[in-house]
Formats: C-alpha cells, sequence, structure tokens
C-alpha cells in the first residue's frame, strides 16, 4: 500500500475532520441531488435521483468525514438520510424562496450535533428573520432529530446568510447582514455552543433603496480574507444608481468586515458570486443578460478589478454558483444539466467554463445551489505532520499542529513505548522497517476540547515507493503530473523522464507535449543515502477529443434512412437539430429526413472536453435524379462508391462507368449498387469518367441521361 509521507490529519473530539467529505452530497431543485463520492464505473460527480425535496432556492446538505449523506434542508423541512422528514424536521423559520436560505455547520467538538441557521424571504418579508436549529444526529437510531428549533438569532434579515471557518481552524462564523442596512454580524460557534454576542461591523453602502436589494449573496472567500455581496436592483434602473457588488476584508480571527471596495458595472444585474479554490478569482452571475463573469478579487485597486473581466456566455441564465469539493464551480439554472468552471483559478477562457456539463437528470435545478462552508482550499495546518528524514535509520521529524489558543500541552506516543510532551519531537524508530501507529493528545488550556490525532507509519525499510497521477488539459498537450510516492522530500530525488526527450526533477512537475502520442513516462526516486530507490512508468496518452461524424456526407431518397454515428466513445452527446432524429442525445442515433439537412453533433467526455462535426444530408426528392460530381474511394467510409441516386418514381435500368479511353470500368443494372474506383481488381487512375444513366419512370417512359465526374485520390 503506497501512502504519502507528508500528513495533515486533524481530529477534534474524536471525530475526523475531512472538511471537503462533509460536502459530498448535494440536494437541490426538483428533488435533484450530486454526489462527490467516488463510485466504481460513475463519473465525478455523478446524479442523485433519491432526493425528496422540491425548493426554488433555499438548500443546504451535510455529509459524515466519509462522504455518506447525513441530511439536509430546505429551511423549512429537515430531511434525514433515509430522505424521510427527520423527527421534529418540520416547520424550521426559514423560507425556500431565500437566496441563501439554510446553511448546517457542524458544531465544533462534537461528532453528533449540527446546527441549522435559516433566514426568510422577500415573500414574507423578512418577519421571521435569523433563526437556528439544532441537529442531534445520534437520535432515532441514528437516523437524526431536531432537538432546538427556531431559536430567534437576529430580527433583522436579509436573504444574504453564509458560514466560514475561524482562523483557528476548528470554530466556525456565522455572517448575518440587517435589512436595509451595511451591518454585518459575525456570530461565533464553538464547542460551547454559540456565541450569544455578535461581532458588528458596519461597511460599505446602505442596501436600503428597495426591499429586493435585501436579496441576494453573500460568499467568504475559502482563505479567510475576503468577503463578496450582491443584491439585486430594482427593476426600473430609473429608480436606483446603476448596479454593483462589494467587496470587503474579512478577518476571520476577529470576525471584523472592513475595508468596503464598490465594484461598479453599469446596468448590469448580477445575482450570485462565488470564488476560486486559492481565492484569487471572483465569478458574477449576470442573470437576466444570460453572462457569466471573472473578476481578479485579489487586486488592490477597484478600479483595476472591475477592469479585469472577462465575460463568458451563458446560452440561458445562471442564477447561482457553488465551489464544489472537486474544486469545480457549478452553474445552477432551472435544467436537468449544470454549467461547470472546470479550473477555476485560471484567468479567462483557460478555466474551461462549459455551459452544459453536469448531468442531474431526471430531476431538475431551480435557482439557487446548496449552501456550503467553502472550506476546499483552506489549509488550517492542525493535527500533526511528520517528515522521515532518513529512512534508511528511521528518524521522523513531527511537527504539531500551529494556530491554537495557548496554553498547550503535548501527548505523544510513537507506538514503540516512547513518548515526547514538547510540540515538535525528532523520533528514531528501531528496527524502522516495522508499523508503527502515532498518536498525538492536544489539550488547551483556554480553549474548551481535545484535539486527538493518529496515524500509521512506515518509517524505514521499504518506504520509497514511486506512484504517480496526471491531468491532461484538453486539446493543449498540458499535462500535470501528481506525485503520489512514498518519500521525504529532504531525502529523496525526483527524476522524471516524459518520454519526449524532456527531463525534470520538480517534485508535481508540469510538462507540455508539442505532438499528440503515446508516451512512456518515468518517475525514479533515488534517496540521499542510496540505499533505496524505486521507480514507476506510466504511459501517458495525449491526444485531441476530435469528434468525427459519420457518414460526413450522405445522398438518399426521401424516405431512406440513415444511420449516424461518431468513432469518439463521449459521455454526453447532443445532435441538432433533433428534427427527423430517433434520440437526439446518443451516440448514434437514426435520421429519416424529408429534405436536405445539416446535422451537428456536440460531444463532452468525463474529463469536460468537448468536440464537434457535422454531416451533410442530401435528400432526393420523388422525381429527382442526381449523379455526384466526384468521389474519394480510399475506404474510409466517406463518399467511397460512385452510385446514382433517384426517387421511388424510378426503375434502374443501367448504369455504365468509362475512361477517358471509352473503355467501359463498370456497369450494373441492381439498383444502390456503386462503382469503387476498381477494374477487374486494380485501382484506377484519378482523372475525369463519364457515366450513361438509363432508368424507367413510373409510365413505362425510358429516360436516358449522361454526365462526367471526377475521380480524387
Amino acid at each position: 500500500m503506497r501512502k504519502s509521507l507528508i500528513i495533515l490529519l486533524m481530529l477534534l473530539g474524536n471525530r475526523v475532520m475531512l472538511i471537503a467529505q462533509q460536502n459530498n452530497n448535494w440536494y437541490f431543485g426538483a428533488k435533484a441531488g450530486l454526489s462527490f463520492n467516488r463510485t466504481a464505473n460513475q463519473p465525478v460527480p455523478y446524479a442523485l435521483s433519491d432526493g425528496a425535496m422540491i425548493s426554488d432556492e433555499s438548500c443546504a446538505a451535510i455529509s459524515d468525514s466519509a462522504g455518506r449523506l447525513l441530511f439536509y434542508t430546505n429551511g423549512v423541512t429537515v430531511y434525514n438520510k433515509l430522505h424521510q422528514v427527520m423527527q421534529n424536521g418540520n416547520n424550521l423559520n426559514g423560507n425556500e424562496s431565500a437566496c441563501q436560505g439554510a446553511v448546517i455547520v457542524p458544531m465544533p467538538g462534537s461528532d453528533s450535533l449540527y446546527y441549522i441557521f435559516t433566514t426568510d424571504a422577500i415573500e414574507n418579508s423578512f418577519q421571521r428573520g435569523y433563526n437556528y436549529s439544532v441537529v442531534d444526529i445520534s437520535r432515532d437510531n441514528g437516523n437524526g432529530e431536531v432537538v432546538i428549533k427556531n431559536s430567534l438569532l437576529w430580527s433583522s434579515c436579509t436573504e444574504r446568510l453564509t458560514a466560514a471557518r475561524h482562523a483557528n481552524g476548528i470554530d466556525v462564523w456565522i455572517i448575518t447582514n440587517d435589512n436595509n442596512s451595511d451591518i454585518f454580524r459575525a456570530w461565533l460557534l464553538t464547542c460551547n455552543g454559540l456565541q450569544p454576542n455578535a461581532v458588528v461591523s458596519q461597511a460599505g453602502v446602505v442596501l436600503n433603496q428597495h426591499i429586493v436589494t435585501n436579496t441576494g449573496y453573500m460568499k467568504v472567500s475559502p482563505d479567510g480574507t475576503q468577503l463578496c455581496q450582491t443584491h439585486l436592483p430594482l427593476y426600473d434602473p430609473d429608480e436606483i444608481n446603476p448596479n454593483f457588488i462589494q467587496l470587503f476584508d474579512f478577518n476571520n480571527n476577529t470576525g471584523q468586515i472592513t475595508n468596503a471596495r464598490t465594484i461598479a458595472f453599469g446596468s448590469a444585474m448580477y445575482v450570485s458570486c462565488e470564488y476560486s479554490p486559492d481565492s484569487r478569482m471572483l465569478y458574477l452571475t449576470r442573470t437576466y443578460e444570460r453572462k457569466l463573469d471573472q473578476l481578479e478579487a485579489k487586486l488592490i485597486n477597484p478600479v483595476a478589478i472591475g477592469n479585469s473581466t472577462v465575460t463568458f456566455s451563458t446560452t440561458d441564465p445562471v442564477f447561482s454558483l457553488q465551489l464544489g469539493p472537486d474544486e469545480k464551480i457549478y452553474a445552477f439554472k432551472p435544467d436537468d444539466v449544470l454549467g461547470t468552471i472546470n479550473y477555476p483559478n485560471e484567468k479567462g477562457i483557460a478555466c474551461g467554463y462549459v455551459h452544459e456539463q453536469t448531468s442531474i437528470a431526471p430531476w431538475f435545478s431551480r435557482y439557487a445551489s446548496p449552501s456550503c462552508m467553502n472550506d476546499v482550499a483552506y489549509d488550517p495546518n492542525n493535527g500533526f505532520s511528520f517528515t522521515i528524514i532518513d529512512s534508511c535509520a528511521g528518524t521522523v521529524q513531527f511537527n504539531g499542529l500551529t494556530g491554537l489558543p495557548g496554553p498547550l500541552t503535548w501527548e505523544w506516543d510513537f507506538g514503540d513505548g516512547n513518548t515526547s510532551s514538547i510540540q515538535d519531537p525528532i523520533h528514531t524508530f528501531n528496527p524502522p522497517n516495522r508499523v508503527y501507529e502515532v498518536k498525538l493528545k492536544i489539550t488547551s488550556l483556554s480553549h474548551c476540547g481535545i484535539i486527538r490525532s493518529k496515524r500509521t507509519i512506515k518509517p524505514g525499510g521499504a518506504i520509497i515507493n514511486a506512484d504517480f497521477d496526471f491531468v491532461i488539459r484538453c486539446d493543449s498537450g498540458y499535462v500535470r503530473f501528481i506525485n503520489k510516492s512514498v518519500f521525504a522530500p529532504n531525502e529523496a530525488v525526483c527524476l522524471w523522464d516524459f518520454g519526449d526527450g524532456n527531463t525534470t526533477a520538480a517534485v508535481n512537475p508540469v510538462h507540455t507535449y508539442a505532438t499528440e502520442g503515446i508516451y512512456n513516462v518515468k518517475l525514479k526516486l533515488i534517496t540521499g543515502t542510496n540505499c533505496l530507490d524505486d521507480s514507476l512508468v506510466l504511459q501517458v496518452d495525449v491526444k485531441s477529443f476530435n469528434v468525427n461524424v459519420t457518414p460526413a456526407v450522405q445522398t438518399i431518397v426521401v424516405g431512406q434512412p440513415v444511420f449516424l454515428s461518431t468513432d469518439e466513445p463521449a459521455f454526453a452527446y447532443q445532435w441538432s437539430p433533433g428534427k427527423w432524429l430517433s434520440d437526439s442525445s446518443t451516440r448514434s442515433p437514426v435520421a429519416t429526413p424529408l429534405d436536405d439537412i445539416v446535422y451537428r453533433l456536440r460531444a463532452s467526455n468525463n474529463e469536460g472536453c468537448t468536440g464537434e462535426d457535422s454531416v451533410i444530408i442530401n435528400v432526393i426528392q420523388y422525381n429527382d435524379i442526381y449523379v455526384p460530381t466526384a468521389f474519394t474511394p480510399d475506404n474510409n467510409g466517406r463518399n467511397d462508391l460512385l452510385r446514382p441516386h433517384f426517387g421511388v418514381k424510378y426503375e434502374l435500368k443501367d448504369f455504365s462507368v468509362f475512361n477517358r479511353w471509352g473503355n467501359l470500368v463498370f456497369n450494373t443494372k441492381q439498383r444502390g449498387i456503386g462503382w469503387d474506383g476498381r477494374y477487374k481488381g486494380s485501382l484506377q487512375e484519378p482523372g475525369v469518367y463519364v457515366w450513361l444513366l438509363k432508368v424507367r419512370d413510373t409510365d413505362g417512359k425510358i429516360i436516358e441521361k449522361k454526365g462526367s465526374f471526377v475521380l480524387i485520390r
């Protein structure tokens, strides 16, 4: 088994904080769902069809540390993992029409308690305010029960509600926004429960022009340093100032919101926002203009931020955005397919936005995405890490967590009878080639709860184990290599051979291949003491995702079927127009056109790559007679035969082909048979040939035609 040697793992109250997996199941819209759990024979993510919830906007879901669903809600009803209404899980004071109507936050230090924060909506004039309810998931045989319901958090509310991790990596801020106001409140949830007094900040523009300005979104960047606020303006642009968004500095240690920057966009109507995993890029939906904008959020000057805008067309309106645990951003719209930003850290078109990529069929999304804490890119540096500094001797450097309030006590158990009470011990295991379970217990004398971490390690012996994976970007030759090897960076040297004459010693390199092909990529690891080495060779197939439709050109008699197909396997197919097709979303539909038509195919694979091709179908009507003016008999399945085409009114009597010297090289009296460019088994020369055609119509009249064509090789 291959194990990473640089590990950050945190257990809080005996609960593993694998943050991203808690967001691995989403339920939203009209019974729609999406799972990011890895399952055999399923793309990631894949649609879930077992949801019971219907909600226009408000939605949130939570899973355990292994990605197993616990419950979900629309702010009014709570559904357990069996998709049944949870005990006492109805009539919450949220509103399913609120943009960010619900957010679920695990209680720090507990493995059974979860807070559901809710807000009211414009349709109810925000009368119910911000509330919270508490779920004890250990109740009802693990299906959960709402044990506290509809406790008022604050009476003045908007449809904006979000949560963000505290700087200590444990506690959570819940951020609210007063109605018709520039006041923000940050409420702290700790292992002692919800603190009664919020951190109050007054910053930015007072959004009191109209009740609709109390709708919109708030998002905190994954690095916990910035907050974005959007709002809806009046539908009559003459009654208020041009629209804008606001960016604020967020201090995730104190909860303060400061340094408001207004980014003006003329009459653009921004609805929702989302940050990239690295927090540099900000994405905004111009819903009613059918646009998606990307901005560089960390630029200092607001004008520079606005000028960095890159705009993408979305074909139909996108209402909300959510960063997924796979570090992609998903665009939600009333449809059975979501848009996807595949590389949101990249600027411009390199972000890889695909408007229709992630299927959620058979159900539909509505207007809002699930509310999640954006912890995907958050690295709290908690638990403990270890580095094998001498694999031959079995010497390991351990580093305890940083960032917790002290004073702290450290209790290390190395699993070999030895212990330590310092933060960053160095320990030598003897013998080195055994598996040891190392445990760490940290007690904070000024902070509730105990942090426990444990990990099995093999400090010596066969620990140098080469392993890597790779990600190929569509149609560019760009490959990102992911080093999954077991090695210590300050001990082992990585030697990469990309198979095209290029090498590197980088740990996680990127490489761009000049041409398509299959390359044998080799990674070799060598320890500094030369006591161990290992290597691995994998084949990397660098190719474009080309979609080739066959036949490219087809001439048929009206009513005759054409069997369309593509030689490139794909995850999704879309033929257009759908007119006269048996199925517009299959790989090989049957077309029965009644007139000339061009069909276009757009296909995408599991990596989000897309390709397009088209087919031209010429339809011979009842009275038509037609012989092509050229053909290419090269056995590629396209235009390989020369044959006459005529309507059902006619019966073939004779079709002959002559070369330039008048010699007969082909003759048939059978309809549908054509010349393949050979005479007595020999390939004929390219050039001009003459054809003679004799047919009889339904009245018994003999019709003779002649013409010429070009044989092309």
